[in-house]
């Protein structure tokens, strides 16, 4: 009987153990989901004072390194969706851009060239979009952190092997019917438009982007 009632209270305290530590996992978990929308602009606070601190042509000069590393250094199964890239360095953006009729498929593997507009090696208005949350940030494939761009900015894009550096030249909000964001134009430009606000279709955020003349 009393090594009977020895098991059960070891069965017990074990349970008790089991459950506290249950309790500590929810608090914890629940903390950390709390937490997590947060974490990009933490870290973008934490990284957007080097280029602050940059001059221009210094800025362009870390930009393209970072580009010429990213495309050595990148085992050749990530190319599997798309070789062509749109990397924003400043916001984390390094996105295959995918070129499809299909927009689901096209948004959900990264980047999605917009149907009917141009491309880099064209000229005129090019336009890319993306999904501004989709998958637990921060992610590189989606443009969670758009709305931290400014005019100025460097983007690059990997056009069939050829680098393209834009600067943004202007960002604005305008309504989700708005359709003038894809109207062809005679320089070479980029757009880039996502939702806005975050969670939202309601509108969108759009970044224009010139073509750095080399």
């Amino acid at each position: 009987m009393k090594l009977k009632n020895i098991f059960k209270k070891k069965q017990s305290k074990g349970l008790k153990v089991l459950v506290l530590f249950l309790e500590l996992f929810a608090v914890a978990l629940v903390l950390y989901l709390i937490a997590l929308p947060f974490y990009p602009g933490v870290k973008y606070r934490s990284t957007i004072e080097e280029y602050n601190a940059l001059p221009e042509a210094e800025e362009r000069v870390i930009i393209e390194e970072q580009v010429a590393e990213f495309r050595g250094g990148l085992p050749e199964n990530k190319f599997d969706v798309s070789p062509n890239r749109v990397i924003i360095p400043k916001i984390g953006v390094n996105a295959p851009i995918v070129v499809t009729d299909n927009a689901d498929y096209g948004l959900s593997q990264g980047a999605w060239l917009v149907p009917n507009t141009s491309s880099p090696d064209k000229g005129g208005n090019t336009v890319i979009t993306g999904h501004r949350f989709k998958y637990l940030p921060p992610h590189n494939l989606t443009f969670y952190l758009f709305d931290k761009l400014e005019t100025g900015d460097l983007v690059s894009i990997i056009w069939q092997e050829k680098d393209y550096l834009y600067r943004i030249k202007e960002v604005k909000i305008v309504d989700d019917t708005e359709v003038s964001i894809l109207n062809a134009t005679d320089e070479p430009i980029l757009t880039m438009f996502t939702c806005h606000p975050i969670y939202s279709t309601e509108q969108r955020l759009v970044v224009i982007s010139e073509l750095v003349e080399e």
